[in-house]
């Protein structure tokens, strides 16, 4: 079956919610409200018509760079690939539209913004993936890849990974806290 990719431009419309796999992998959460205005040809005027709100999942060092780059109310442009979803819950139903990030960025139509670049992404505000025992474990983790004490792979395979090491955005994995 063919998969969906979608570009969308919206503003954020909560903080970022940061959390971590049963593997240890991190991601961030949040939801994108885009509007668009339509002129009124009667009035000469732009209007805006109902926001469509999504809801955007970032996995490994894209998440991480958003959850540090990201805050509620930022223009932001998102591609990734398109998930509709029906649920029920007994009482109520509805659908509700999801977007994985492959890429991300601000909306230079609406201001400005600058880069840096970072050799390895961390977590710089509170949460899980912030807390000090998490970062410790981290830490322990890298000096053992670093002395040659073997391949680190993340619990539950790695998804295909045999050195720990995020392809995508080269992130080291850390072994999940208590396992």
């Amino acid at each position: 079956m063919n998969e969906i990719y979608v570009t969308v431009n919206g503003n954020v419309v909560g903080d970022p919610q940061v959390r971590a796999t049963r593997a240890g992998v991190p991601f961030v959460t949040f939801r994108l409200a885009s509007n668009v205005r339509r002129l009124n040809r009667e009035t000469g005027e732009y209007v805006d018509a109902e926001a469509n709100f999504v809801s955007v999942s970032a996995f490994r060092s894209l998440g991480i760079n958003l959850a540090n780059s990201i805050k509620k109310g930022d223009p932001l442009v998102v591609y990734g690939r398109l998930r509709v979803n029906q649920w029920d819950n007994g009482e109520r139903s509805g659908t509700s539209v999801e977007v994985e990030a492959y890429s991300a960025g601000f909306d230079l139509t609406r201001g400005e913004a600058s880069f840096e670049k970072v050799a390895r992404p961390q977590l710089r505000s509170a949460g899980q993936l912030g807390d000090p025992a998490v970062q410790e474990a981290r830490e322990q983790v890298e000096g053992l890849a670093g002395t040659g004490g073997g391949d680190h792979v993340p619990e539950g395979g790695g998804h295909g990974q045999t050195d720990g090491v995020d392809p995508v955005g080269g992130l080291e994995m850390p072994e999940p806290v208590g396992a």
